[in-house]
């Protein structure tokens, strides 16, 4: 099922997101919406949540970053200057965190129409967590990028029921 408000431009969003990734990774990558995604939004090593509440229309969703570790090694890496290797996992979840902020921001602005929406702080999905978001929720859309050695998607979620 796919929502999306009256003037979603799903090109804009795209775009937004292929800047954004380039902006915090260095990097050129392309966005595309998915049509097909139920087999594929796995639980990841970062699967990163951002919480979005839109009181005018009293909906409450989420923006979920699913993140591998190639690309989230090659984020933190152009984040800290830092090569790979001498990463340490928080600067990994740091620059993850960061990636869900911004992408969440490219989605929302979107999502929203012209109402009010609300986010809170981006967090780090343990895997029972990621599979009571994905149980309580409905996927509304999927973006989706592929690079030779990962996969990354922002998917935006509709939540019946607020997990706890």
């Amino acid at each position: 099922m796919t929502h999306l408000s009256p003037g979603y431009d799903i090109e804009q969003v795209c775009a937004g997101l292929a800047k954004a990734w380039e902006f915090l990774c260095g990097k050129e990558r392309d966005f595309a919406l998915s049509v097909s995604h139920k087999a594929v939004l796995a639980f990841t090593e970062f699967s990163y949540f951002m919480p979005l509440k839109m009181p005018t229309e009293q909906r409450i969703g989420g923006i979920g970053v699913l993140i591998q570790r190639p690309d989230a090694c090659d984020v933190a890496a152009h984040m800290f200057g830092a090569d790979a290797s001498c990463l340490h996992e928080a600067d990994l979840h740091d620059a993850c965190a960061e990636v869900c902020n911004l992408f969440s921001d490219c989605v929302a602005l979107h999502i929203s129409g012209n109402s009010d929406i609300n986010m809170d702080l981006p967090f780090l999905a343990s895997q029972a967590v990621y599979d009571q978001i994905t149980a309580q929720s409905s996927v509304t859309s999927v973006y989706v990028s592929c690079s030779p050695n990962a996969q990354l998607y922002v998917v935006e979620y509709y939540i019946f029921s607020q997990p706890q």
